[in-house]
């Protein structure tokens, strides 16, 4: 899985990425108990409960959208990261690092600078490494796993620098950006909440001019 991972495209084939496969379950408590404090946060604090509302509308049974409110407000969305059995954690947690140094640019003189004037130089490095997290998604479901991406344990830079010390990545040189569980899944998968159909998010030529795909 992680070998397909690192098939994922990256300026100049620089591959700007790294994987912490993180089984012990003191680290996984610990970067699961971020994520579960962040939600809270988020969530329960910062989060209006009619925004919760408007986001959760593809929700129609008030019972459903009820509970998983009460989910996200409590903080146990997140719980299955600490890869606790109760819980039904998942057993296994990759986190992505990548390069915060990353040009795209194959002049030595570039390395490690940060950049050019102008150019957003880490923007390169989470594409590539995103792009990655998802080939290793793709390739978990191919091998009949179940996985997750997360991120709000990583949203904030408190939590980015603890994180960064517990797994020993020399942060900010490398920053970690993203997490994957990993698992069997409890139940089967589905396509999951509704899509936004391809002539609501594409334009033709222009922003605002709608695109009403190929004619036949």
């Amino acid at each position: 899985m992680i070998e397909a991972g690192g098939y994922a495209p990256s300026a100049e084939n620089q591959q700007p990425w790294r994987i912490i496969v993180v089984r012990d379950k003191k680290l996984q408590e610990f970067i699961g108990q971020r994520a579960v404090e962040r939600t809270i946060e988020l969530f329960g604090r910062a989060t209006p409960r009619e925004e919760l509302e408007r986001r959760l509308s593809y929700i129609k049974s008030k019972a459903s959208l009820e509970r998983t409110i009460d989910i996200l407000i409590s903080g146990a969305r997140f719980e299955y990261i600490k890869g606790k059995a109760e819980t039904n954690g998942a057993p296994v947690l990759l986190v992505l690092a990548v390069d915060q140094t990353h040009v795209g640019n194959s002049q030595a003189t570039l390395r490690g600078t940060g950049g050019v004037y102008g150019w957003s130089s880490p923007r390169h490095a989470v594409i590539a490494g995103s792009m990655m997290m998802q080939n290793m998604t793709l390739a978990a479901s191919a091998l009949g796993l179940g996985s997750c991406i997360s991120s709000v344990q990583l949203d904030h830079f408190d939590d980015v620098g603890a994180i960064s010390e517990k797994l020993g990545i020399p942060y900010p040189h490398w920053v970690p950006i993203l997490c994957l569980t990993l698992g069997y899944a409890l139940n089967e998968r589905t396509l999951g909440p509704p899509r936004q159909q391809p002539e609501e998010i594409a334009f033709l030529n222009k922003w605002g001019e709608p695109f009403k795909g190929c004619k036949k």
